[in-house]
């Protein structure tokens, strides 16, 4: 700019203090701000939180508890978790604050807030020094202020969400690329990847920050490459040394994630995520409206004017917006038109943008009209205003309103605060003692009113030390990412109601892309229409009334539900739904727990069509027999094979059988073998038949006594084929 007076004399002023001082100052108003907005917020909320909002606090919680009673075995759990599509490394940095104060919400949501989103606020000002060519010190700490006043940098901690660590490293790459879009130093190169990695092992979703961070990188190359071409004379040179460092880049990254996450590249070449995670996918017009509102429809006006006029009045440093403007169109392409999720924590990767979007607009204003003091005077305290205000109507109850002017304004993210908290306490106590043996209780319901994630963190409250004795489940949850919930329901000693049936809404904060809770509905609509599976229950006189009129209800077991039955339920769940869930396949284990432990699972599918079928060898509930069924396609004649190994040497032997069944659970075929140990137990079975649609496998001792803890077995390689 041709004319800084009105900077230098700010800048004189300030130089006869103490830089140090002055930045040591401002740095300690903004703590003690994050400190202060954070400890009222958290204060004010009186809820029972779930999902997402508490997953990652009850991840802090148990690791700070394991650092506490086995430190090595904490740092085994942390090793242990990074295969997982969530770790605990994200967490990591916190446990010190939760070690010392105590697991509290509060001490939980303060420490993200200070180690994750005070950093995130001083990145996004330094990466405002590159873009906007003023003193850098006005420059930061606007940034700053605009960063800490823009809601959706808030909301995402203030509920629970500690992806904005991720963020971190995102914001380090671009300022580290911005210093010198060139990469002349070789070291850029490296910790560029680094940060790419880490952002991504911190939390997977930010894969396609990384994807727009290199994209932009390419396509601002190929924009100097063609916009200099006539008149450098090495533009080739420069060309090909740009594609072998962005290489280097991508390549650093992915030595990154192989070190630290090499499970989540072996799960992302096999696990189709995009299938998946369809429930979350929203429509464009539903996903670009909910993330307009996040940020109100007046603050992204002044956004776009801040980069447009910016650029037109020559008063932001080129180079460095075009690459933002890249980064920005990348994440908008990847996350409002190809993914469109609409949990706020995907707000994270346009934040950023936002708010060097305000600073350009602020000081492009004060460029603009620096000969028109009255002018700027006007233009920035009504800025000012609106920012202010779109602060408060965005994380207090100010803004709890809804009228036609509404989504001018930031979405409102206020304090959660539950007027029926204790009725659900009391609810889940009555649960607990329901229960009080360790019972499977299924929940029927499934939204963010009334769900048994909430159950289950109600009774975290009530019995801190005994609160996982409560086994509340409501999986399948989601259509395209569960299973059947047959193993479920036959498993179930009481089932939970809720009338009218609790979904997930379009409006709702933590959100899917409706009709994907159909297995949800049909659990509802089995015991609210009586269907054969409810009859094996009989109705509790007791009942609860929540918020929005929800009536919960309860149902007993009282007599375990037949083969045939279980066929039936399964068969109209299967045209009830016919788009197989995500996750089911071909076998599904019938009377015994999906959920035995963290590691075992009852059904493994080993290739394209054979399994590994095992019972628990932990099971030492004496079962008669114990059933799979393959629900897989089946021709008019079949031949089974698989590899039969026994757990214990001391069994006394198994008798092994293949049935088939039509959709009613009626036998049509049977074949049956005796194994021994130390034996052969090559599996050979054939069936031949019509109309079956189901094979049924049931194992039990050849006396057909007890089948005991024994007689554990593995079948390996099992294959139903034509």
């Amino acid at each position: 700019m041709k004319n800084h007076s009105f900077f230098q004399s700010l800048n004189t002023k300030l130089k006869s203090q103490s830089s140090f001082q002055i930045n040591s100052i401002i740095f300690l108003i903004v703590v003690l701000i994050i400190t202060v907005i954070t400890s009222i917020y958290v204060s004010n909320e009186h809820t029972i939180y779930w999902w997402d909002f508490v997953g990652y606090q009850n991840a802090a919680n148990n690791l700070t508890n394991l650092f506490r009673a086995s430190p090595q075995r904490a740092i085994n759990d942390i090793l242990g978790s990074l295969s997982q599509q969530k770790n605990y490394l994200v967490v990591l940095p916190l446990i010190p604050f939760l070690y010392l104060f105590g697991n509290h919400r509060i001490v939980y949501i303060l420490s993200i807030n200070l180690v994750y989103l005070l950093p995130f606020s001083l990145l996004l000002g330094s990466i405002a020094t590159k873009l906007i060519p003023v003193p850098s010190r006005w420059i930061f700490w606007s940034t700053v202020a605009i960063a800490l006043l823009i809601p959706m940098s808030w909301s995402p901690s203030l509920r629970g969400y500690p992806d904005i660590g991720a963020t971190l490293f995102i914001l380090l790459a671009i300022l580290i690329y911005l210093q010198n879009i060139r990469l002349n130093a070789w070291w850029k190169i490296p910790v560029i990847g680094l940060c790419l990695g880490i952002s991504i092992v911190f939390r997977r979703h930010f894969a396609y920050s990384a994807i727009a961070f290199l994209a932009a990188v390419s396509c601002q190359t190929m924009i100097n490459f063609l916009t200099t071409f006539n008149s450098v004379n090495n533009s080739w040179k420069r060309l090909l040394e740009s594609a072998i460092k962005i290489s280097l880049i991508s390549i650093s990254s992915f030595l990154t994630i192989s070190i630290f996450a090499w499970g989540f590249i072996q799960s992302s070449l096999t696990e189709n995520y995009r299938t998946l995670y369809a429930a979350w996918s929203l429509s464009i017009p539903d996903i670009f409206w909910r993330y307009a509102c996040f940020y109100g429809l007046i603050t992204l006006l002044l956004v776009a004017m801040g980069f447009f006029v910016g650029l037109l009045t020559k008063s932001l440093i080129p180079s460095t917006t075009i690459f933002l403007l890249l980064f920005g169109i990348f994440s908008l392409g990847e996350w409002l038109i190809l993914l469109r999720y609409g949990n706020i924590h995907y707000s994270l990767h346009f934040t950023p943008i936002i708010v060097l979007g305000l600073a350009s607009f602020i000081w492009t204003t004060i460029n603009t009209f620096r000969d028109k003091n009255k002018t700027r005077l006007i233009i920035l305290s009504l800025t000012g205003i609106l920012l202010l205000g779109n602060f408060i109507f965005g994380i207090t109850t100010i803004g709890k309103f809804n009228n036609s002017l509404r989504p001018l304004f930031a979405t409102n993210f206020s304090p959660l605060i539950r007027s029926d908290y204790d009725e659900v306490l009391r609810l889940s106590d009555y649960l607990s003692k329901l229960a009080k043996n360790q019972e499977l209780v299924y929940v029927a319901a499934s939204s963010n009113l009334f769900n048994a994630n909430i159950i289950r963190n109600a009774n975290r409250i009530i019995n801190p030390e005994s609160w996982s004795n409560l086994r509340a489940i409501s999986k399948p949850h989601i259509d395209t990412r569960d299973t059947y919930p047959l193993p479920e329901l036959l498993e179930a000693q009481y089932i939970v109601i809720a009338h009218p049936f609790q979904k997930v809404l379009l409006t709702d904060e933590q959100v899917l892309k409706p009709g994907q809770q159909d297995l949800v509905k049909f659990v509802y609509n089995a015991f609210t229409q009586n269907f054969p599976i409810a009859q094996d229950f009989r109705k509790l006189p007791e009942e609860f009334i929540l918020n929005g009129g929800i009536t919960v209800s309860f149902y007993q077991r009282f007599r375990p539900t037949s083969v045939a039955t279980a066929v039936q339920t399964l068969s109209a769940v299967q045209k009830q739904i016919p788009q197989r869930p995500g996750r089911q396949l071909d076998w599904m284990s019938l009377n015994q727990s999906p959920y035995i432990t963290y590691n075992y699972s009852a059904v493994i599918e080993t290739s394209e069509n054979g399994y590994k079928l095992m019972t628990d060898p932990a099971d030492a509930t004496k079962q008669t027999s114990k059933y799979f069924l393959y629900l897989g396609q089946i021709s008019e004649s079949v031949k089974i094979t698989g590899q039969l190994n026994f757990l214990n040497q001391e069994c006394d032997g198994l008798s092994l059988t293949f049935s088939s069944l039509d959709e009613q659970g009626n036998l049509l075929d049977t074949t049956a073998n005796n194994y021994f140990p130390g034996d052969l137990s090559d599996l050979n079975f054939s069936l031949a038949g019509k109309n079956y649609v189901y094979l049924l496998l049931e194992n039990m001792t050849i006396d057909r006594d007890e089948l005991t803890d024994q007689c554990g077995w593995v079948i390996n390689n099992l294959v139903v084929d034509d």
